[in-house]
């Protein structure tokens, strides 16, 4: 039992101790058998009592005896460990003061009287990243301007710098945590110690106001003499009214355009973008830079973002459509790629069981006999868009080439039509294994259908591909579309799918029906677009053509990037931060013109943006066999991968974006959630500051708690299982043993 402990024995099953009468009572005939025999009483009582002590032993562990050891009151060496937070979230101003400020206030006016009063020492620490002890004069001349915050490495380090643990664990702090590394050890720490987290919050629930720019999203790869954006999405949070603030466009470090910006107020995420034309090939890099307005208490997390976009003499585009039937939506389709000569449209129309008509072939042989049946067919196209199909139109080894081109290939595949085409028909099938959704088993009552509007989802609001004005928000040009009166019926999006579009009103088994979505699958995309005669939109009577057209372009673009590249080059799921390793996946997509091709060798170079080389490897890669490397990004940049043949000629580039952004600002509202449940595992207590007016009623409670926590920690360990116990039992054995083996009575 360890000094100052308070130790108690019990017994887990004191019924144990009733085995005692049977076995007193067999103790008692074998001494009456002994005297019937003659024998003398000091032997007989010799007998018993080793007889009698090992049953005793033996019932005692039958009971199950366990020590508990309860801690006593609080000793006068232990102090109140308190963890002030000094991160540059403390900083913000509230009620015209900082966080830090109030904090220190609260400590100095408030908290040390009431626990001077109340006998409790403190050992105060202030702590970001990282912790350390701090005297009263270092809280005082302390800055808030910590990069991160690690409150499960400040509490991890106050339970472990002294022999004994502090009696609590107070935290002023705003909750605002964004490194969690020590998180389970911290945790583990209180739990085994028994120390109770006390967390005082401050700041506001609703943040200070915000301006971020968090990242631009352009093509990596774009054709000469065509129109395309870089957009730039744009965060504000809690503000009443921002003013006008404008952006800069610069292409290779000079200033192409200029942007003002009317942000309105509010909380909202939004994209801005900046309408560009490369007339000749190469590769250019492209800033924005935000200049943020004049506003007193404004934050903001990023005011600069790179990409880097690379112009080619693009080669055709070449997009296969095929339906069953003549429809509008491929004249106006083939209308909204009029002006674009680097996507060309082909037609194939089934017009009967044996025949079919073909729109701009480039061979007399192409699609001579309907349908491709192998991957060589179908590589020259980049896109599949199939219309208005039944299964009866596409057999199994049909279905199964085109997943094989959308899977193997990199291609992208697009299903549209209406109730005659998205049916339970399709249930089970190839395609279906292929495609974002599954199909619905009930097509619902034909010729009942109201008209609706689609809503895009958020997610699609931010797409590039749904970004079809320059000059006004994307949510407010899609509202303007026309009303819809038919569409083909799905019942959900399969995990890990994009969902772009739902109907208004009409809800399906796992929420609203979805119109448009898409989806990886293998190294290609698949999409659906559900609506029937979209082509109407074109045509609406307040509509823009020239939407409608730009729409197409981006969504042609979209399905076939993927498969641009010999070589894909993904990012591993990772936060992007300067000082770190970044982890890259390069895969070799299938040639289907060189089924043979047995290259294997290439290398892979990573620059930064003034051309200086900061990795160069030779790797091997086959097709469909992803090969991952890492590369030290040393501070912020933009990096540029380039995988080459093995004659150093370019087949592929990436630029990964490397900021150094401010995650003290990402969220600037007190977070009491994290410290409810930092006290919630430990018995502790978790208040805003402003609930807590008297410091006198705090203490009260954090002694409560400790005496609470103190008293229900009971340390319980078996008694009775140890090496003097099982000799004492051994001995008694052994010595009624020898004493009969002495007495012949073996």
């Amino acid at each position: 039992m360890n000094q100052g402990m308070y130790a108690a024995m019990v017994f887990e099953f004191p019924l144990g101790w009733l085995l005692g009468l049977p076995v007193a009572g067999l103790l008692a005939f074998s001494a009456w058998r002994h005297h019937q025999r003659g024998l003398a009483k000091s032997r007989i009582a010799a007998l018993s009592a080793c007889r009698g002590a090992a049953l005793l032993l033996l019932l005692f562990l039958a009971a199950r005896p366990v020590w508990i050891n309860r801690e006593p009151p609080a000793a006068a060496s232990r102090s109140v460990a308190l963890l002030v937070d000094r991160s540059e979230s403390m900083s913000l101003e509230d009620h015209d003061s900082s966080r830090y400020e109030q904090a220190l206030a609260f400590t100095r006016d408030r908290l040390l009287p009431a626990f001077k009063s109340a006998g409790l020492p403190i050992q105060a620490m202030l702590f970001d990243h990282a912790a350390q002890a701090a005297a009263g004069d270092q809280l005082v001349a302390a800055k808030p301007n910590g990069k991160r915050t690690n409150l499960g490495g400040a509490i991890a380090q106050a339970l472990s710098s002294s022999e004994q643990p502090p009696l609590a664990v107070l935290a002023l702090t705003d909750g605002i945590v964004n490194e969690s590394v020590d998180n389970t050890r911290a945790l583990t720490a209180l739990v085994e110690a028994g120390v109770p987290f006390i967390g005082v919050g401050f700041g506001s629930d609703q943040g200070v106001q915000t301006l971020s720019l968090r990242e631009l999203e352009a093509p990596s790869t774009v054709a000469t003499k065509t129109a395309f954006s870089i957009s730039a999405q744009l965060e504000m949070m809690n503000t009443e009214e921002m003013p006008a603030f404008d952006l800069l466009l610069f292409r290779d470090g000079q200033m192409q355009q200029k942007k003002t910006v009317q942000a309105g107020k509010g909380s909202r995420t939004w994209l801005e973008n900046f309408p560009l034309t490369e007339e000749k090939p190469g590769a250019h890099n492209y800033t924005v830079q935000l200049l943020p307005p004049n506003l007193p208490n404004l934050k903001c997390v990023n005011m600069l973002a790179n990409t880097a976009v690379r112009i080619s003499d693009e080669k055709d585009l070449r997009v296969l459509y095929i339906q069953g039937a003549l429809t509008w939506d491929y004249k106006f389709i083939g209308l909204a790629l009029h002006n674009d000569p680097t996507i060309k449209l082909t037609g194939l129309t089934r017009t009967s069981k044996q025949s079919v008509f073909r729109q701009n072939v480039e061979s007399a042989g192409e699609l001579l006999n309907g349908f491709p049946t192998s991957l060589q067919e179908l590589a020259p196209f980049r896109v599949v868009v199939l219309s208005n199909l039944r299964p009866s139109d596409l057999s199994a080894p049909q279905q199964e080439v085109l997943a094989r081109f959308c899977g193997e290939l990199g291609g992208g595949v697009l299903m549209i039509g209406g109730p005659a085409t998205f049916d339970s028909s399709w249930q089970g099938s190839r395609l279906e294994q292929l495609l974002p959704v599954v199909f619905s088993p009930n097509a619902g009552v034909q010729g009942l259908d109201r008209a609706f509007r689609l809503q895009l989802t958020e997610e699609a609001l931010q797409h590039p591909v749904f970004q079809i004005t320059d000059d006004r928000p994307a949510r407010e040009a899609w509202a303007q579309l026309p009303a819809f009166t038919q569409y083909g019926r799905v019942d959900a999006a399969k995990p890990g799918a994009q969902v772009w579009a739902l109907h208004q009103s009409d809800d399906g088994p796992r929420g609203r029906r979805i119109l448009m979505a898409s989806q990886r699958y293998g190294a290609g995309l698949s999409s659906v677009l559900t609506i029937q005669n979209f082509w109407r939109w074109r045509l609406a009577k307040d509509s823009d053509p020239q939407q409608f057209d730009r729409f197409w372009r981006q969504l042609f673009r979209f399905l076939s990037e993927v498969g641009r590249q010999d070589v894909s080059i993904h990012l591993a799921d990772q936060e992007l931060h300067p000082q770190m390793d970044v982890q890259v996946v390069l895969e070799k997509q299938p040639n289907p013109k060189n089924a043979t091709d047995t290259n294997r060798k290439f290398f892979v170079r990573v620059e930064d943006s003034r051309k200086a080389l900061v990795l160069e490897q030779a790797v091997e890669l086959e097709p469909l066999h992803p090969v991952d490397f890492s590369f030290h990004a040393d501070k912020a940049d933009v990096y540029t991968v380039t995988v080459t043949d093995a004659l150093k000629a370019p087949i592929a580039n990436r630029p990964i974006e490397i900021r150094d952004v401010n995650v003290e600002f990402q969220n600037t509202a007190r977070d009491m959630e994290s410290l409810r449940q930092w006290a919630s595992v430990s018995d502790g207590l978790a208040m805003k500051v402003e609930d807590c007016p008297d410091a006198r009623d705090l203490v009260a409670q954090i002694k409560a708690k400790i005496e609470e926590v103190r008293q229900g920690k009971q340390v319980r360990r078996p008694a009775g299982v140890n090496a003097w116990v099982l000799a004492l039992l051994v001995g008694c054995l052994g010595a009624e043993w020898l004493l009969r083996k002495r007495w012949d009575l073996v």
